[in-house]
């Protein structure tokens, strides 16, 4: 069957009615036009004609997880029919025919792969029928998303007396976002790292996601749509008092609950957050460290909270409320495995890796599951400050590892992945979504090199750099988180049959952060041990990736356009950006060393070596910034390279230039 040629293209014969399939639809019309060498594309008609793709009415109108995500694509004589019970399975019915048919990736706006167009295509015998088995909600987190922000001109102005959060991602930019989300078959989207949709220009983030018939939820701290600083603005906006404290001020703070979850109430589809934390993300507790009878006592506060917090959503949508989570962020964790919080019933327990190491904490493994219960997980693509943040640093085998062992431990109700900014995460992003839809059928060397066959002649060329890439990535064993990272609010796994997953990776966040407690004491006494720590590890790792710079240097010169700016603007980007990092701290080390042996003029060459690496990694990151990326990294808020530069040449008496 001919899907267009020259000048002929099949029509769609849209029978359903369904307002999200419409705009499926439309992004399938637009995929056409993508390919085509004419840029011809599908009319809609009403009836069936010759040629053409059906899009068969839905039995349901229901979304539920998994049970109404099934579909059929069937060739059928001239005809190509998409059908499914639920609008959902029609939907991944279209994307699905979209990617495996117009070979339109799912990350096409991010992946900096240019969709190439041919004068015409053609189909054989058609026949897929799926349904995701593994994960039923499966869904991403926009957090610390701050080159989404700065991309365009920003959205509106959002009253958040918290450092970075000063707009919204602008509109067009969100709907590229969820766009991509559907592509991928995730269900759910929680849409900015706080979001006060009593505000218009934060509501409108929750509305492009709404309107395309996925699911909404709520970051963890801030439930029923309630953060301490959307309880900030609710006070000021209608004259309320009080702090935020459920423990002191509790007639106020449920009136803003039930404030707010009228809000989200407006919506179809929304997964509710119930969760207590108090001011920003800290416990709502001010000790130290509690004793095991104040813990016990603030279990079962909390729990009261979350029964109370249900009631309130139950009334809020006349009963109609199906689904709850609750985010074992922290002392969550520490609470539950003691056994003093307790949950509504049917509420989603949702474990979480402790970012630093993006692995599970004990408690995973020592939390009993009720045999009636349901679990599910958050995970860290990306996590600030620790990173990954400007490159990314998990790999297959490290994710793959956590959902692996999340499904096989039944933790499958719920899956939200932490994903920032998107586009630097596209490559393990596209890899969730297949692991999240069917885990048994993932293979991680399969997906690698369907990943690398685009790149044809070159393919295992850049198969064994993108595996160096990662391999490469320094790490600590376990014995560092026991000795210098646990809290009372983390509880890291320390075992070490992890197999293919590094408990700890150094991450780029992590050294910039360690890098910035050397220049605060450059002129103090320091301890000494972490920061050796690292400054070990990363000497012997920057001829690796100097080496890694130079080989996808060479591979990129060999590739014809557009290849070529894919590797340059990812991979070698991605090279170049921790290497620089690297040599950065590893210069700015040495420096302070200098500094207390009295010998300047060391000083002041290792310093501006240390400066020198970020000024090559600020003027190489320039290339990733073409098209319809201009001014990508004008919202580097998070890492702020900018500022690191700032404060590295200030060592020297010097400002930067920046240019």
């Amino acid at each position: 069957m001919i899907l267009f040629d020259k000048s002929n293209c099949v029509d769609i014969c849209l029978k359903n009615t369904n307002k999200y399939v419409a705009l499926a639809v439309a992004d399938m019309q637009r995929d056409f036009q993508r390919r085509s060498l004419s840029c011809l594309k599908p009319q809609i008609i009403k009836e069936e004609s010759n040629c053409c793709i059906v899009i068969e009415r839905n039995k349901t109108d229901c979304c539920d997880p998994i049970a109404d995500e099934g579909f059929v694509i069937r060739s059928k004589g001239s005809k190509i029919v998409i059908t499914a019970d639920g609008y959902l399975g029609t939907m991944w019915g279209i994307y699905t025919f979209c990617e495996q048919y117009l070979g339109i990736d799912p990350c096409y706006l991010f992946n900096d792969f240019e969709t190439e167009k041919v004068e015409a295509l053609e189909v054989g015998e058609i026949y897929i029928k799926e349904n995701p088995k593994s994960f039923q909600f499966r869904g991403i987190f926009i957090n610390d998303e701050d080159l989404l922000t700065g991309w365009k001109n920003g959205g509106g102005i959002r009253y958040v007396d918290f450092p970075w959060y000063y707009l919204t991602v602008e509109e067009n930019v969100m709907n590229m976002v969820v766009e991509t989300v559907l592509r991928l078959k995730l269900n759910l989207v929680i849409p900015a790292s706080l979001l006060d949709i009593d505000n218009p220009p934060e509501r409108l983030l929750a509305d492009c996601v709404a309107k395309r018939g996925i699911y909404l939820s709520q970051h963890h701290i801030e439930p029923l749509g309630l953060s301490s600083f959307t309880f900030a603005n609710y006070c000021r906006k209608y004259n309320k008092t009080g702090e935020f404290s459920y423990i002191k001020n509790p007639e106020v703070i449920e009136k803003a609950w039930e404030f707010y979850a009228g809000k989200w109430a407006e919506y179809d589809n929304v997964v509710w957050q119930i969760g207590l934390r108090g001011n920003g993300d800290r416990p709502v507790w001010q000790e130290a460290r509690p004793t095991e009878a104040e813990l016990e006592r603030y279990g079962s506060f909390i729990s009261k909270a979350y029964a109370k917090q249900k009631e309130i959503v139950v009334k809020a949508t006349g009963g109609k409320a199906k689904y709850f989570t609750s985010t074992l962020w922290m002392e969550g964790s520490e609470l539950t495995e003691k056994g003093f919080l307790k949950f509504p019933e049917n509420t989603i327990v949702v474990f979480a890796d402790a970012g630093l190491n993006q692995m599970y904490g004990n408690e995973y493994y020592t939390v009993p599951r009720n045999k009636t219960g349901k679990y599910g997980i958050y995970y860290h693509l990306q996590f600030f400050t620790s990173g990954p943040h400007l490159a990314p640093q998990t790999g297959i085998d490290k994710l793959y590892y956590n959902m692996k062992l999340a499904y096989e431990n039944g933790d499958n109700a719920y899956c939200i992945l932490n994903s920032s900014n998107i586009r630097e995460f596209v490559f393990e992003l596209k890899a969730y979504s297949e692991m999240q839809w069917d885990i048994n059928s993932f293979s991680k060397h399969s997906y690698l090199d369907a990943y690398c066959d685009r790149f044809g002649f070159f393919a295992e060329e850049i198969k064994m750099l993108i595996t160096q890439y990662y391999n490469r990535l320094p790490w600590l064993d376990e014995k560092y988180l026991s000795e210098h990272c646990q809290n009372q609010l983390f509880n890291f796994y320390e075992g070490n049959d992890l197999k293919d997953a590094k408990n700890y990776i150094l991450k780029e966040g992590d050294i910039l952060e360690h890098g910035q407690k050397i220049i605060n004491c450059f002129h103090k006494k320091l301890s000494w041990g972490i920061c050796e720590k690292y400054y070990e590890v990363l000497k012997l790792t920057i001829p690796q990736y100097q080496d890694l710079c130079r080989n996808f240097e060479a591979l990129a010169e060999k590739l014809p356009e557009p290849l070529k700016k894919n590797i340059q603007v990812k991979w070698l980007l991605f090279a170049k950006t921790l290497l620089y990092i690297y040599e950065w701290y590893v210069a700015l080390f040495e420096a302070k060393k200098y500094c207390d042996l009295y010998q300047s003029e060391e000083m002041k060459k290792t310093l501006n070596n240390a400066c020198e690496s970020l000024e090559k990694y600020l003027n190489y990151r320039k290339c990733a910034e073409y098209g319809i990326f201009e001014n990508w990294y004008r919202g580097d808020l998070k890492m702020n390279i900018k500022q690191i530069l700032y404060d590295t040449r200030r060592l020297l008496g010097q400002t930067p230039n920046y240019d």
